[in-house]
């Protein structure tokens, strides 16, 4: 019956009228109701952090009873967050399939199938088959549920009719549990824009594809184009939870293409009432400066702040745009790759109490002013009006997360490695939130994670039992490339040691979802696939002996203290033995063991904690019973009895940049002991080094209070360069050493423009390459890379990711096959951007099937292709024959 369905769907929206139970346009007498929606990234302000998960612990994740829950086969690649909602686990695919979960078992309790899928490779228009897009779209962005109701809000593409033809956008809301569609949905998404009533949308060029929001009894749903084709731009509808649009608003004037609202499916920050936070990318920008609060009517490239009108209309009233955005958009530098994040108000400081991070494919972090975005052009000397700006680090497609413990912290992963080697991969940092020596917020990149991290790494979560020291873990999936082939879920300890993060935890989960973030709810982590699988990590569903977290605190190195652990049996069980490890004891048991427990009788073990050295430590404690190991976990600070001034990290490589350019880092300087310690001066680097946000002399810093200091390296001529930042204490000098290199700017050059396969018998294949080479002296980074996709026979045999990056005098080969499907000509294109100021350059692609007219590109002679070709050789091999028998 799925046809039938999607056929009255089809025909409703072609006769102009919506299906049953659908409406359509705005309704001024539509009530607003305040509704709490859950969606990506955990909270409001899409900080990814779960703070309701002692489940999670860092030791009980490593205990032997975590692991796979269960694996549950679906249809369709997943690119939205699974969502844990009233106990269920709502999963939606781009093959326009959602289901409802059991979020303990994995077993599938409902299942619907909403539309056909929108194809890509069927459009008449060349430039909407990009390779992310494929082989189909149908719901991309995270839905957002209002658990007060159990109802799920989200939009799926399809055809106005049938399987081809005109595309369409509905909105649905239904019921978590039985998947059944609420009153007055579906609804077609269309209609002119409020700012610009000329502007009409058209589902066939735009994809929804950020996560939803519900504010105030309305969900928003922000649009993007597809794979740049024109026309498009940036949107932003509003429907109401009774089923009608509300708003319909553009980021740029009607005229204009650009400024698409993607945030590599990341959902606005809803920042109070009738407000909300967006990330735009490339677009028209001004051409003067202007003031944030008067913000324009193109905004490319710009953080954007929407306020609900009376009417239900959206109006910008606030925007941050950097004072380069012209030069992003001549290289594809989405500001609006990277999601918004705003920070808890821990994060803040009395004069600037509401923060923000900013991020992009420029690689440049942000720390922003939620009060007061910046505008354009409005800092000293037309630069950014801005609390910090730091990097380039690496291109960033996603956004970061944020834990308010243990001091605050941030973790952004990047797909490029910005001012350092790292081929098409990039690195997982982690920043340090503390305040300069004037008292301003400021963030600090202080350590990585081991290893390369690849295009389609997802955004992170972090998970704790509040702001406990020792409780949090960050989790992302971790991918080698944009494939998704041996996709990983990986957690590490949210607090790093000696500039690293610690790995806690790795599993496979087959191909991974480009982007997408692993679900979390109930002390279990849930990860959606590319092929198809849904699969659940936790402990043991219904454990034989329970256990609470328990946390020491701080303690001075060599001190030791004691506490217990209650340990309760769920049901009859036989303990043998209870184990810690590292500087964790177990002193003794009540009972002594071995021991037979009842249902509900208590096993109370004393544990002793005696640190070794500074830092926070985190173990599992584990009982072993008949049944099986059974864990909680145990915590505690280690600090030095005295003030001791640790800075991170200890060095500074600024790496090689291009001369004239800027790269800006940062240094935090913690005191790490358990008494306070004074900075009796701090002396700064020389030209071409910097340092702003010295703290005065004598600062008494108070136990595990922070400080940082921003550099910055700008080169005027080429060289290697060293210095350092010199810190002197009442208990001795920290050194931080810099290094940096500049040299020429990078250049993408091509060693063609047009590759002509000339005629290739129908069915059969010939592949032709062309290089690819940085004919500069600085590394380049590949921002956009969009291969042939038009399914007419050309196909990229060796694939170049975004945020590859291609050091000074290096090549790299691009191969392409042609198979043609049909005879006749055929055509398509690879387009390439790089970040050398070029903008976009394009290799054409050119052949025929069958006998063709298409020429080779060599003097305009015609390609006999590989068929021909060895026909010829057949034939000759007689004449040659002959003639070695007359030479002999």
């Amino acid at each position: 019956m799925r046809w039938m369905s999607v056929l009255g769907v089809a025909l409703s929206v072609a006769c102009g009228s919506p299906p049953p139970g659908a409406r359509q346009g705005a309704a001024a007498s539509d009530v607003r109701s305040s509704a709490q929606g859950l969606g990506i990234a955990g909270d409001d302000l899409r900080t990814g952090w779960y703070p309701n998960q002692p489940l999670l612990a860092p030791a009980r994740v490593s205990a032997p009873d975590f692991g796979q829950l269960f694996d549950t086969p679906i249809v369709g690649q997943v690119q939205a967050q699974p969502l844990l909602a009233n106990g269920r686990l709502l999963v939606v695919t781009e093959d326009n399939e959602a289901y409802s979960l059991d979020p303990t078992t994995g077993a599938v309790l409902a299942h619907r199938t909403m539309h056909v899928p929108w194809n890509p490779s069927r459009q008449d228009d060349p430039g909407l088959n990009c390779v992310p897009l494929q082989p189909s779209v149908g719901i991309m962005g995270t839905p957002v549920v209002d658990e007060a109701t159990n109802t799920a809000y989200f939009l799926a593409k399809t055809y106005v009719s049938g399987n081809s033809g005109p595309a369409a956008y509905w909105a649905h809301a239904v019921d978590v549990a039985t998947l059944a569609e609420r009153p007055g949905f579906p609804v077609a998404i269309q209609g002119a824009a409020d700012n610009g009533p000329s502007a009409i949308f058209d589902p066939k060029y735009h994809l929804q594809r950020t996560g939803l929001i519900l504010l105030d009894g309305v969900i928003y749903a922000g649009f993007a184009g597809i794979c740049d084709a024109p026309p498009w731009k940036g949107w932003m509808f509003g429907i109401s939870t009774a089923g009608s649009i509300t708003a319909r608003w553009i980021a740029e004037e009607p005229s204009s293409n650009g400024a698409g609202i993607w945030q590599t499916g990341g959902a606005p920050v809803v920042d109070g009432p009738g407000t909300f936070l967006v990330t735009t990318g490339n677009g028209p920008v001004p051409a003067n400066p202007v003031p944030g609060n008067t913000p324009p009517a193109v905004l490319g490239q710009a953080w954007v702040r929407l306020n609900v009108q009376g009417d239900g209309s959206l109006k910008a009233t606030d925007f941050f745009m950097p004072y380069d955005a012209r030069l992003l958009n001549d290289w594809d530098g989405d500001l609006g790759s990277g999601a918004p994040m705003a920070l808890p108000d821990a994060f803040g400081t009395p004069s600037y109490p509401h923060l923000a991070v900013a991020t992009g494919k420029q690689g440049y972090v942000y720390l922003l002013n939620r009060d007061d975005l910046g505008g354009f052009k409005q800092g000293a000397s037309g630069g950014d009006d801005v609390l910090q700006r730091v990097g380039p680090y690496g291109g960033v497609w996603g956004k970061p997360a944020a834990w308010p413990g243990s001091g605050g912290w941030v973790y952004i992963p990047t797909v490029s490695a910005g001012s350092t080697p790292g081929g098409s991969s990039g690195t997982f940092d982690v920043y340090r939130a503390s305040v300069d020596g004037s008292g301003n917020p400021t963030l600090a990149r202080v350590a990585q994670a081991d290893g390369a991290f690849g295009l389609g790494t997802s955004s992170p979560a972090v998970t704790s039992d509040g702001t406990t020291p020792g409780s949090a873990l960050v989790w992302l999936v971790w991918m080698a490339d944009n494939t998704g082939w041996g996709a990983e879920l990986r957690a590490y300890d949210a607090v790093p040691v000696s500039g690293k993060l610690i790995l806690r935890y790795r599993a496979p989960i087959g191909r991974g979802a480009r982007y997408a973030m692993p679900g979390v709810g109930d002390g279990r982590i849930y990860v959606a696939t590319q092929d198809g699988h849904v699969r659940g990590f936790g402990a043991p569903v219904d454990p034989v002996l329970t256990a609470p977290p328990l946390d020491f605190g701080p303690l001075s190195i060599g001190q030791s203290t004691s506490k217990s652990v209650v340990f309760t049996a769920q049901r009859a069980v036989s303990v043998t033995a209870v184990d810690a490890q590292g500087e964790f004891a177990v002193v003794s048991t009540q009972p002594a063991l071995p021991v037979s427990l009842s249902a509900g009788q208590t096993l109370t073990v004393e544990v002793s904690f005696t640190p070794i050295s500074t830092g926070i430590r985190a173990v599992a404690l584990v009982a072993t019973t008949d049944q099986g190991p059974f864990s909680t976990s145990l915590t505690g600070l280690g600090q030095s009895a005295t003030g001791q001034i640790q800075a991170a990290p200890e060095i500074v490589s600024f790496g090689g940049i291009a001369i004239g350019r800027e790269v800006s880092s940062a240094v935090t300087l913690t005191n790490v002991g358990g008494a306070p310690a004074t900075l009796l001066s701090v002396t700064a680097p020389d030209a071409p080094f910097s340092a702003t946000g010295l703290p005065p002399p004598s600062t008494v810093l108070q136990p595990q209070q922070s400080v940082t200091v921003t550099l910055q390296f700008s080169p005027t001529a080429g060289g290697d360069f060293e210095d350092a930042l010199t810190v002197d204490t009442d208990q001795g000098s920290v050194v931080v050493n810099l290094t940096g290199t500049a040299a020429d700017a990078g250049q993408l050059q091509l060693s063609t423009t047009l590759i002509d396969f000339g005629a290739v018998p129908v069915g059969q294949t010939a592949r032709r390459s062309f290089t690819v080479h940085n004919g500069g002296g600085s590394r380049l980074r590949v921002n956009k890379s969009q291969p042939p996709g038009l399914a007419v026979g050309f196909t990229a045999a060796v694939q170049l990711p975004e945020g590859t990056t291609i050091d000074p005098g290096q090549n790299l080969t691009l191969e392409v096959d042609f198979q043609p499907k049909a005879d006749g000509p055929q055509q398509d294109r690879w387009i390439l951007t790089a970040d050398d100021d070029q903008g976009p350059q394009e290799v054409t692609l050119k052949g025929a099937g069958g006998s063709g007219d298409g020429s080779s590109g060599a003097g305009g002679c015609s390609s006999p292709g590989p068929a021909l070709a060895w026909w010829a050789s057949v034939l000759l091999v007689p004449w040659l024959l002959r003639r070695r028998r007359a030479a002999g």
